[in-house]
């Protein structure tokens, strides 16, 4: 297929990699930022960009004529709805003609949990946009470990609150990867495609990969659902946020969430494991 692409959301972790991965095989397409800063960032590594935010539905549109293709992926927020189903509309109404949705493992439109619901909300409302579309619902990312990285530098451990719960954790490259294959091809439209890693794990066993891979005794120490949600809030999370994944990882605790095949069946390859991810990223750990 012979498209020129827009990424919305390339200066995150997945969206980062994904701009990789166009660059490296030299498929057609820009990276959609906010401000000049993010452009002289993203250019000065050969990604050519476009300027737009959002909500600016003028300058969006005028942005929108220019593609055939849309990979969108945005941060958390309260205007995740209005965002992106107004960018589905808005490229709807110029002549794109395809959407590739980053989702969420949890998405379900009503769901008590905020992202869960707006996800559902907006893959409901992409699906009945008469856009080509796919939607790809990765589970919990290894790359959240970083965000642990303070206590596992200082420390040598890290807490968690989801107890001795196994879930298929999924490296963000894993879902870059799956999101180029999508924009490049037609195979996989109109499907909705769950994401994970090679197996279900708990923490007890990233703690072990990573002791194996950094020479260090890393510890994970489960803490009480409350405890943890008042340590996100007290460290500056918003009160939806924080309350959000506590009920995410009170579900994980008691957790079946199994692996799925739909990586290798979108790429050809199979899914990166904990031990790859903590070996890859040990410096990280160990600076």
């Amino acid at each position: 297929m012979n498209n020129k692409i827009l990424v919305i959301g390339g200066t995150g972790t997945t969206g980062r990699e994904l701009l990789n991965i166009l660059k490296k095989n030299q498929v057609e397409f820009k990276a959609l930022v906010r401000n000049s800063e993010k452009a002289k960032e993203l250019e000065k590594s050969g990604i050519s960009t476009v300027k737009g935010t959002l909500g600016d539905w003028d300058r969006i549109s005028n942005v929108l004529t220019d593609f055939d293709t849309i990979f969108l992926l945005t941060g958390a927020s309260p205007e995740n709805i209005d965002h992106q189903n107004g960018l589905i509309d808005h490229a709807n109404s110029v002549g794109v003609k395809k959407i590739v949705k980053i989702s969420a493992v949890v998405a379900e439109t009503g769901s008590p949990v905020h992202l869960a619901d707006w996800h559902g909300q907006i893959e409901d409302h992409l699906k009945n946009s008469g856009l080509e579309y796919v939607i790809l619902r990765p589970h919990s990312f290894m790359q959240n470990m970083l965000m642990s990285l303070p206590t596992i530098k200082e420390q040598d451990v890290f807490y968690e609150s989801i107890g001795d719960g196994q879930i298929p954790m999924v490296d963000a490259r894993d879902v870059a990867l799956a999101s180029y294959h999508c924009l490049i091809n037609n195979n996989f439209n109109n499907g909705t495609y769950v994401i994970t890693g090679p197996s279900s794990i708990g923490y007890s066993d990233v703690a072990k990969s990573l002791s194996e891979t950094t020479n260090r005794i890393i510890n994970y120490i489960k803490v009480p659902s409350e405890a943890h949600n008042h340590g996100m809030k007290a460290a500056g999370l918003p009160d939806w946020l924080a309350d959000d994944l506590t009920q995410m990882s009170k579900t994980w605790a008691k957790s079946n969430d199994k692996p799925t095949d739909d990586f290798k069946k979108i790429t050809g390859c199979e899914p990166r494991s904990i031990h790859q991810f903590t070996k890859d990223y040990a410096s990280y750990f160990n600076s």
